[in-house]
């Protein structure tokens, strides 16, 4: 099986004001011909709710959103893959449920292998 290498960056977060998603979005750049493609993150008000101290200040849920939302790309180009304008959202389900969940950091910046 050929295997392909793909960077990873975080564009930006958006942070959620009365009730709703916090949002991640990322560049997905396949290194062999430099194609790009967005993928978005979104962390529910449920999630934070379940998951989260109450009260939980910007910089925890900029790390929750982008952490997460770079775990599960992570974890899905190096399976399945995963496709242009494809979205994330987390509530119930999450990279590692049922466990505490586990943003990957750094999540600015990461190069992964995964099949071509």
């Amino acid at each position: 099986m050929s295997m392909e290498s793909y960077r990873v960056r975080l564009r930006e977060t958006r942070l959620a004001k009365n009730g709703q998603d916090d949002v991640a979005l990322f560049n997905v750049t396949r290194e062999a011909d430099g194609e790009t493609w967005r993928v978005a993150s979104f962390l529910s008000p449920l999630f934070r709710r379940l998951h989260m101290k109450a009260g939980a200040g910007p910089d925890e849920r900029r790390d929750m959103v982008a952490g997460l939302g770079m775990r599960a790309i992570v974890q899905k180009l190096r399976g399945p893959g995963i496709s242009a304008g494809e979205a994330l959202v987390f509530a119930l389900d999450y990279p590692g449920a049922p466990e505490a969940p586990a943003p990957l950091k750094p999540y600015d910046d990461v190069t992964v292998s995964g099949p071509a």
